[in-house]
């Protein structure tokens, strides 16, 4: 299958009739994925056939890669990989930080699937549901590096507002300076003044 002969696009309640075919090949819950039908990606071919779908849901920060049925095995190869790219812009727009999956395909370890520490696993959503197999996760955000990078922002900010506090108290300290010699030098100023016209000649009439 060429690179131009199919496209992604989401379902909709005119492809549940083929979906229900597929679902039903590869023995998947039917009336279960027919609640979900907005989240499948559709694989289909610009001649108007359906050569695969893929489930893909988003809750809160998780996302969830499920229930892959191709109609043609060599359309797997062809697909998965684009299909995978749409799926990351897909879930980074809505914010996702991790995507899960039970799918079982060697593609998905390849491409950075991973099973799950202890900490993530607590964040697997319950919503999702899974068969019991093995849950691998992707993480799209490198939460580490994202919080090295908020901490040095907020070094950075607490540093300024200490630099700020800093000048504006040098800059108290100058400004009292200035009106202290200002009022010394008027004091100054006036002394000799006034004894400068004490010391002029009186006229007299």
């Amino acid at each position: 299958m060429s690179e131009l002969t199919f496209y992604f696009r989401r379902a909709t309640l005119e492809d549940i009739e083929i979906l229900r075919e597929l679902w039903q090949t590869a023995l998947f819950p039917i009336q279960e994925l027919e609640k979900r039908l907005t989240e499948f990606q559709i694989v289909e071919g610009m001649d108007g056939r359906i050569f695969g779908a893929l489930g893909a849901g988003v809750q809160g920060e998780e996302a969830w890669v499920h229930h892959e049925v191709f109609v043609h095995p060599e359309a797997e190869v062809a697909v998965r990989a684009k299909l995978w790219n749409r799926l990351k812009i897909l879930f980074g727009n809505q914010s996702a930080h991790r995507v899960w999956t039970c799918e079982k395909a060697d593609f998905w370890k390849q491409i950075g699937f991973r099973k799950p520490t202890e900490e993530e696993s607590a964040k697997f959503p319950a919503d999702f549901r899974h068969d019991g197999s093995a849950l691998l996760v992707y993480p799209l955000k490198d939460l580490k590096a994202e919080r090295m990078i908020e901490n040095k922002i907020m070094e950075l900010q607490a540093a300024r507002e200490e630099e700020e506090v800093t000048f504006g108290k040098k800059t108290r300290i100058v400004r009292v300076i200035a009106f202290s010699l200002t009022g010394f030098f008027m004091v100054i100023l006036i002394y000799y003044t006034i004894r400068a016209m004490m010391a002029l000649p009186q006229i007299r009439p």
